[in-house]
């Protein structure tokens, strides 16, 4: 303990100094622009996360679509790898389908992460959660969404850079369809983008409701989903599939 405490001002310095590095690093105007978008997304948080839902919405559906897609690629090609061409003797396969599933898979992964923000569906570890008072949950939930927003951002930079690249630099796949790496690169860094763009917008709501002293309001953005709430939701689901099937016939 006393060897942690001696080094704690030190590790404290180092942030610092690699924050103060970052920003240094940083042109004016870039810093300018971060500021203003950050001031704005603080102001017009609801009528964003209403915004971003919607977007999230139609992400999660074409990510569905995309992964929908890319295992009926695959499926494909097993049937007629195991199926046609055991029956006549040759091995028939797809060229490429397991790089461009792979492809549909990252995009459709990246586009889908931003919904499941919005409804509350990441996995968390809630054995000691529940035991809290309201208060600590709802803090537990800012730290939460902060470590998840320093881990995205990270993600999200590395995945710009790389895009960016393979753009400028016109690369493509080390493979016989030569595919231009950027066409799946540029989807999948927004997908990731989006995500960003949520948790920004779910820690300055939940901040906003946490110094109001409104956990509950905190606990529906960024907490854990209770067993009704999880109950409630596949009831809605069940309720719309019904609807649906009754509609059809």
């Amino acid at each position: 303990m006393g060897e942690a405490r001696d080094n704690l001002p030190g590790l404290l310095f180092a942030m610092v100094d690699m924050l103060r590095t970052i920003l240094s690093a940083m042109p004016l105007w870039q810093f300018a622009a971060v500021a203003i978008v950050l001031v704005l997304m603080v102001l017009f948080r609801e009528v964003l996360w209403r915004v971003t839902s919607a977007v999230a919405l139609v992400g999660v559906w074409l990510g569905g679509t995309l992964l929908f897609t890319a295992a009926i690629i695959v499926t494909a090609e097993v049937l007629l790898r195991k199926g046609t061409g055991a029956l006549l003797g040759t091995s028939f396969m797809f060229s490429g389908s397991d790089e461009i599933s792979g492809y549909l898979f990252a995009v459709g992964t990246s586009l889908s992460m931003a919904y499941v923000m919005v409804t509350k569906g990441h996995v968390r570890i809630d054995v000691l959660y529940a035991q809290f008072g309201p208060k600590a949950r709802a803090t537990m939930d800012m730290i939460a969404l902060v470590v998840l927003a320093i881990f995205v951002a990270a993600m999200l930079e590395r995945a710009i850079d790389v895009a960016t690249t393979s753009y400028v630099e016109q690369i493509r796949s080390n493979t016989q369809l030569r595919i231009p790496l950027a066409w799946s690169q540029i989807p999948w860094a927004f997908g990731i983008g989006l995500f960003f763009v949520v948790i920004l917008l779910a820690i300055f709501r939940s901040t906003a409701a946490l110094l109001s002293g409104n956990f509950a309001v905190v606990n529906a953005i960024a907490g854990v989903s209770t067993t009704e709430e999880e109950i409630e939701a596949e009831i809605k689901g069940l309720d719309v599939r019904n609807r649906t099937s009754r509609t059809e016939n």
